[in-house]
């Protein structure tokens, strides 16, 4: 009987033992490669979240009165590169991060610098204070410094206190999967209102004046005929206010004519600064006809007009109040004298949040209310730029989809320009419609999250703005 090898099929030990191996291989590489990615995606957020968290403290603070930016006490030197007080230095903090340098006196309550009187009235914390956005964790730093200005004399600007400018940082926790320490992330402002105007003329004929940013925020309340307006908590949705009127007509809607909205000093107040949700994004202009998808028009929307260009008239027969919506401050108690270049900072959003181009008008007026009733005077200020009594901004691509952050810068002819005692500053919005394919633009303002304001620089500046 003749013997032969049987033919076996199949994988032997050792084979599959390098197959289990090269799965084993594959696994890890995926796994860690899906590991750092999940771990730089955390990071982004965590990146995100603390420059968006520094910004937000960054414009609480400069909404602040001026004699409430001092810090209630000196932070102290840490001997650690990565935590932000290591540029504190006796008594000092340095603007400059690496190599740390220029260095400049800490505002802090109870201190005389340079044979001032001592600082008072003072309510900021320099931290750290602890903070939690979702799952992000972290401490925020803050610091004010006072600035001199190279520009002003000694006679006008005694010693070095001419500004203020504030600093914060934002240190984020180590994770629980990660052994090294971070950094931190830092905004800076520019120069904040000084502690007093040491000009005498409110017209200043040299150029040894000293200039900072007055603030006026953008609110949802209707200017007062006279006196101060107080700010109307925002309840709920409402009606479009119609503000091609005066402030003697009062809260209108519809097409009938009404006081403009107020730009006042103070930012809109925070109920709860820990709750990103309160408050509500109200809708400021719930008409059938402006309405879009639910949840999606919340501010105010401003529809395009009929008529191309820039119109501070309404041209529109039918809603004209919806093409053009305007802000005024109470009466000037004396004179305010605008330096040449103002900044509209604003959030906004494509309507119904589908982006599409878009493009807006802004206008810049100072007015005037005489008569019975009341008739209002308006001289709009004009473009250093082609002359024109408007400025206008678009995107380079599409209209934001999402709530947007926008400054526009506008410098105008005739400075140093007075609002005199008596008259109104005022700014005013439409929708350019020919470069505008979306039925309007929509605009979120007097919420804490979204500080909408217009600063002006100013040899004048007003208490608390």
């Amino acid at each position: 009987m003749a013997s032969g090898r049987r033919n076996e099929g199949g994988f032997t030990i050792v084979e599959v033992l390098v197959a289990i191996m090269i799965l084993a291989i594959g696994a890890m590489t995926t796994f860690s490669l899906l590991t750092a990615a999940t771990r730089n995606a955390q990071r982004a957020k965590a990146s995100q979240v603390a420059l968006e968290y520094a910004e937000q403290e960054l414009e609480f603070l400069r909404s602040l009165e001026d004699k409430s930016l001092a810090l209630i006490t000196a932070p102290g030197h840490v001997d650690n590169p990565r935590d932000p007080n290591y540029r504190v230095i006796n008594q000092k903090f340095a603007l400059q991060r690496q190599p740390v340098g220029d260095e400049h006196e800490l505002v802090v309550n109870g201190w005389g610098l340079y044979g001032s009187d001592e600082v008072a009235g003072g309510i900021i914390s320099p931290g750290p204070t602890p903070f939690t956005s979702g799952d992000v964790k972290g401490k925020v730093y803050r610091y004010i410094v006072w600035r001199n200005d190279p520009k002003c004399s000694e006679a006008n600007c005694p010693g070095k206190q001419d500004y203020k400018q504030i600093v914060v940082a934002v240190k984020l926790d180590v994770p629980p999967n990660r052994a090294a320490e971070t950094g931190y992330y830092e905004v800076q402002s520019n120069f904040v209102n000084p502690t007093d105007n040491p000009e005498n003329d409110p017209i200043p004929t040299s150029n040894d004046s000293v200039v900072s940013a007055q603030q006026f925020f953008l609110t949802d309340t209707p200017c007062s005929s006279s006196g101060l307006t107080m700010r109307q908590e925002i309840a709920g949705n409402h009606l479009l206010h119609n503000t091609l009127g005066t402030c003697a007509s009062g809260l209108q809607t519809g097409t009938t004519v009404g006081a403009p909205d107020a730009l006042l000093l103070g930012s809109p107040p925070d109920p709860d600064p820990a709750d990103p949700s309160n408050p509500i994004e109200y809708d400021y202009s719930n008409e059938p006809y402006l309405n879009t998808t639910a949840g999606t028009d919340q501010g105010l929307l401003i529809r395009k007009g009929e008529s191309t260009g820039c119109n501070y008239q309404p041209t529109d027969k039918t809603d004209p109040q919806a093409v053009v919506h305007r802000w005024v401050t109470d009466p000037m108690a004396q004179q305010f004298t605008m330096t040449g270049k103002a900044t509209l900072q604003f959030y906004t959003g494509a309507l119904g949040t589908s982006a599409a181009p878009g493009k807006i008008c802004v206008y810049l007026f100072k007015r005037r209310e005489e008569g019975s009733p009341p008739t209002a005077f308006d001289t709009r200020l004009t473009n250093t730029s082609g002359s024109t009594s408007y400025w206008t901004y678009s995107p380079s691509g599409n209209w934001p989809g999402e709530w947007t952050k926008v400054r526009l810068t506008m410098s105008f002819n005739g400075s140093p320009y007075p609002i005199a005692g008596g008259e109104r500053l005022g700014v005013a919005l439409s929708v350019e419609a020919a470069g505008t394919t979306a039925g309007g633009i929509s605009f979120l303002y007097d919420h804490p999250d979204r500080l909408t304001r217009l600063e002006i620089d100013t040899t004048t500046p007003l208490e608390g703005g």
